[in-house]
Parts: structure tokens; C-alpha cells; sequence
């Protein structure tokens, strides 16, 4: 009987939310006298449907009525009303008043029948109160993470008016440093009416792991590795190491077509300066194999150092040097000259610049804002080693909420290289390649553009071009279904971008969190021929799975 009350209840609330204020329901419980069954009958009086008439507002000082029932989103002359609209109505008005530093404000509302329209009229007192001022902040439940690396993510300063925005955007940082599970606002008296202290409260996450493990993809076949972890790293805190939120990681990897290891590490903030410092070491090796894009086996060994600054709330500019020497070896014996050019050992030197802008609300699971990234590059010349070239990388991403919290990613990418000096072309490795799971899906992975005409391998080309449409959306906590377009293509020389030939693909997928970490399953479908082949290919599996267990 509890179970069916429960049921009513929803069924009562569902009608309400419709305008039926009055609606009344009862139930009937009669038993089959042949076999074990109960049939439940609902009578259900629906009473009138209220529809909102006119809404009056009094008691505005700071905001102008105008304001005030521009951000009412539910309750408005025509629509259907209900409590709960109104509630969520008067929690906009609040949040407009919090915004402005009056948090103390109050929203009152009456409502009456209008018996010459039989429309519901809404009455709205508004009692805004001082303006709160922020006296102390004070930060709590942070047991690894020091303070100060709490405090420099905050856009809201002792002293200043009490801002929503500033508050939020304090939130989205936090949350996007990856250290804590939980993160919540509260306030306290203090002796002066108008300063309230904030309260700051976190509840931190694991940022440290160790994990042995191993995943399949469709690119790299089977990895076996081994990786140490720390998000929230502090080299000075023996023998903990956390606390600074540092980033440290080490990675060893070998499978049946790759291996390698990464070293990194990174200080956001050197010397207690917002500026980021960093450095890589890698050495990573993939074998020849056809199926996934190499008609060579290539070995890596390099590292990098990286400086970088905020220079506003969404912009920051970074620079990269990089060292590497690669070795290319095993090409075909019967490879155009193109690949059979590569063999050998060549070391490449050259240094980055970077500006992104970054206003996604969160960076490892976003729903709205956008992801603007310029890169040039420059190989050789006043940097030295044997390569000469310059390369110029391109992305934007675009995220638009929808309903049931889905989500809509619209992203482009567009990249051109081009040698100069004592080179005449640009290395193989150096090259764009399109095709599989991270560009245009439902194709062979890196065989959309260029191609060896005898032995069908990737050449990869100085110019790309690639756009995505993807739609996410949640079936549970866990389980996302996606569904995508996906168009572009990779041209042999940079004055070709964008002249034509595109390839296209579309498909669906899943995206699972799994105690193993991430399963991303999608299966591509291509709507072009590929290159190299006569007739259009039937659809494409594309999945990967990764981290430890």
C-alpha cells in the first residue's frame, strides 16, 4: 500500500505541474476470484486548470520590474501555474539579488483567483535587505590540500560584495583541479550587520594512484602498463607528497604494437607566482603495422620544458621547447620513395607558443562554454637539429546544454605544416593524418588522405581539416549514449586545405565509467569510399579501454 500511495503521490504531482491545483484522487482495490491478481482503479477528478493571469512586483530598489520579470521563467501571463513553478521562480529572483551581494533578501508571494479572467494573478514582495560585504573566508575540510591552493582559485577577495557569478566561477575552478569530491558555500555572522564570513567547505578525492593494468583500442591493439599518479603532489612534504597540487606522473606501457614510458610533472604555480611550470621526458616506440596507420616502425626519445600564465579569467598563453630524436625503420621494400626517404635517425628541436580559451564549466565532464586553442610551432632553423618546419594548430569546441542534462559538442580542427630552410618536405612524423577513432570515424585509422600507391600506407599531408558533432546523453550515472557526425579531410600540401574531397562518417556510441576506468565503444559508419579502395566500406568498430585494475 505504501508502494501505491507513493505512485498516487506522483500521479497528484504530475497533474499539479499541468495547472491542476485541485485535482483529487482515489483509489479502488478489487481481487480476481479465479487467479492471484489485484486490479487497482483510480478515480481521478481533475478539477479546474489554473492559468497564470497577471504578475505584480513591489519592493524592487535595486533591479527595475523589468529585469525581475525578464528572468521569470515559468510563471508568466498565460502559462500554467503550479506551486512548484512558483517556487522555482522565486528562487531566480533570489538568485538575481545574490548576484549583487543581497543575500539576505526575501521573496514573497500571494496569489488569487481573478473571478472576470479565471486566471491566476501573482503578487510578489520583495524585502531586499543591506548589501553583504565578505569579512573572512575561511576553508574547512581540506585535510592533504593546503589552503593556499584552495585560496588562489577564488574569485571573490575579503572586502568585496558577496557575488554570485564570482562564487560560481570559484566552484568551477575548484572543480576542475580534480582534488575534491565536494564543494560548498555557507556563511557566518559576524559583529557587524553587513560582512558575513564565508565558509568554504570541501570534501577532498583520491588523487593519488597506482595502477598495474591493461586495455585494447582499436589503435594501439593491446597495452600492458604500469602508472603512479599524483594530482596533488607537493615534492616538499616528506613523506607524504601531497598537499601543493602539483601534478606527477609516471607511465611505462608495452603491447603488441606500442610501448614506452612518460614522465611528467608540473607546478602551477612557481614560486608562489601564477605561473606554470613543467617538463616531459618520453621515450615511445610503435612497431609497423598496417592495420592501424604505420607502414613503419618509429622509436621516440625527447622531452620538453613548458612555461605558461593566465593572463585573464578564460585566457592563458603557454610556450613549449622540445627535443626529439626519432628513428624510422622497417619501411617496405616496396614503398615509393616517399617512405623509403624516412629511413634513418633525425633529431628535431623547436619551440611552441600557445594561447587557449577556456570557459567550459567543467573540463573533464562539460556542458557548456567553449575550448578556443591557437598553437604555432617552430622546428629547426635558430633552434638547430635537422628538420625545418613550422606548424600552425587550430581547435574550437563548442557545448550547448540540453534537456535531461545532455549535452551538444560542436568541435573543428584545422592544422597546416610546411617545411622550410634545408628541408624540402616535412617529415612523415611530423605530418597530419586523419581516419579512426579520434578524427573521422567509421574509417581506418590514419587513412583518410594521402596514401603510398604500392603499398597503401598512410603519408599523412601539410594541411587538415576536421569537424565533429557529437550529442551525449545520459541514461544513467554511469552509462552515456552518443551520437555523432564526423567530416574532413588531409591534403598533401598546405595551399590545398579545405579544396574539396571530404570523407564524412556517422554513428552512435556508448561511454561507460567503469571501476577499470573509461570504456568508449562507438561504431562509425562511412559515407565515402576511402582512399586506396574501390567500393565504400560497411561500418567500423571503434572502442578503447584503459587504466588500472
Amino acid at each position: 500500500e505504501e508502494v501505491l500511495q507513493e505512485d498516487i503521490k506522483r500521479v497528484k504531482d504530475f497533474y499539479q505541474g499541468q495547472g491542476y491545483a485541485d485535482v483529487a484522487i482515489d483509489f479502488t482495490v478489487k481481487s480476481d476470484e479465479l487467479r492471484p491478481f489485484l486490479y487497482i482503479y483510480l478515480e481521478i477528478k481533475e478539477g479546474e486548470k489554473y492559468i497564470v493571469g497577471d504578475v505584480s512586483i513591489e519592493g524592487n530598489q535595486e533591479l527595475p520590474e523589468k529585469t525581475i520579470l525578464a528572468n521569470l521563467k515559468e510563471i508568466l501571463p498565460g502559462k500554467v501555474f503550479s506551486e512548484e513553478a512558483l517556487k522555482r521562480d522565486i528562487a531566480n529572483i533570489q538568485g538575481l539579488y545574490f548576484d549583487r551581494g543581497y543575500i539576505s533578501c526575501q521573496v514573497q508571494k500571494s496569489t488569487s483567483l481573478n473571478p472576470s479572467t479565471q486566471r491566476v494573478d501573482v503578487h510578489y514582495r520583495i524585502i531586499e535587505n543591506d548589501v553583504a560585504y565578505v569579512d573572512k573566508i575561511k576553508i574547512r575540510g581540506n585535510v592533504k590540500t593546503r589552503d593556499l591552493v584552495i585560496r588562489r582559485e577564488l574569485r571573490i577577495k575579503p572586502g568585496d560584495r558577496f557575488d554570485g557569478s564570482k562564487l560560481r566561477r570559484s566552484s568551477e575552478r575548484l572543480q576542475n583541479l580534480g582534488f575534491f569530491e565536494e564543494i560548498n558555500y555557507d556563511t557566518e555572522d559576524t559583529p557587524v550587520p553587513n560582512k558575513k564570513d564565508l565558509i568554504v567547505e570541501v570534501k577532498e578525492a583520491k588523487t593519488g594512484t597506482f595502477s598495474i593494468g591493461g586495455g585494447y583500442s582499436s589503435v594501439d591493439r593491446f597495452v600492458g602498463f604500469v602508472e603512479i599518479e599524483q594530482k596533488n603532489f607537493d615534492w616538499r612534504n616528506f613523506p607524504y607528497f601531497t598537499g601543493a597540487g602539483q601534478n606527477l606522473k609516471f607511465r611505462a606501457s608495452t603491447g603488441s604494437v606500442a610501448k614506452g614510458f612518460d614522465l611528467s610533472f608540473t607546478e602551477p604555480w612557481l614560486f608562489d607566482y601564477p605561473i606554470s611550470f613543467g617538463f616531459d621526458a618520453y621515450r615511445r616506440q610503435h612497431e609497423r603495422e598496417t592495420d592501424v596507420g604505420y607502414g613503419y616502425d618509429q622509436t621516440v626519445t625527447g622531452g620538453d620544458l613548458r612555461l605558461g600564465k593566465e593572463l585573464s579569467e578564460y585566457i592563458r598563453i603557454d610556450g613549449t621547447y622540445r627535443y626529439d630524436v626519432v628513428r624510422i625503420t622497417d619501411v617496405s621494400s616496396e614503398a615509393t620513395s616517399d617512405l623509403q626517404r624516412e629511413v634513418g635517425t633525425n633529431s628535431i628541436s623547436s619551440t611552441e607558443l600557445a594561447v587557449t580559451f577556456d570557459s567550459r564549466d567543467n573540463v573533464f565532464d562539460p556542458h557548456r562554454g567553449n575550448l578556443l586553442i591557437s598553437s604555432v610551432e617552430v622546428a629547426g632553423g635558430p633552434f638547430g637539429a635537422d628538420k625545418d618546419f613550422w606548424k600552425t594548430y587550430n581547435k574550437a569546441a563548442h557545448f550547448i546544454p540540453l534537456f535531461v542534462n545532455s549535452t551538444l559538442e560542436l568541435r573543428a580542427r584545422a592544422g597546416v605544416v610546411k617545411a622550410y630552410g634545408d628541408s624540402q618536405r616535412v617529415p612523415l612524423y611530423e605530418r597530419f593524418y586523419a581516419g579512426g577513432a579520434d578524427t573521422i570515424r567509421g574509417y581506418d585509422e590514419r587513412r583518410v588522405g594521402p596514401i603510398d600507391p604500392v603499398t597503401k600506407d598512410p603519408l599523412g599531408g601539410e594541411a587538415m581539416l576536421i569537424g565533429n558533432v557529437e550529442y551525449i546523453y545520459p541514461l544513467l550515472s554511469f552509462l552515456k549514449l552518443a551520437a555523432f557526425y564526423d567530416v574532413g579531410n588531409v591534403w598533401a600540401e598546405a595551399g590545398k586545405l579545405g579544396s574539396g574531397d571530404f570523407k564524412s562518417g556517422v554513428g552512435f556510441g556508448l561511454r561507460i565509467k567503469t571501476p577499470l576506468g573509461p570504456f568508449v565503444l562507438d561504431y562509425g559508419i562511412p559515407l565515402d569510399i576511402e582512399p586506396g579502395e574501390t567500393d565504400k566500406k560497411s561500418g567500423r568498430v571503434h572502442f578503447s579501454m584503459s587504466h588500472g585494475f
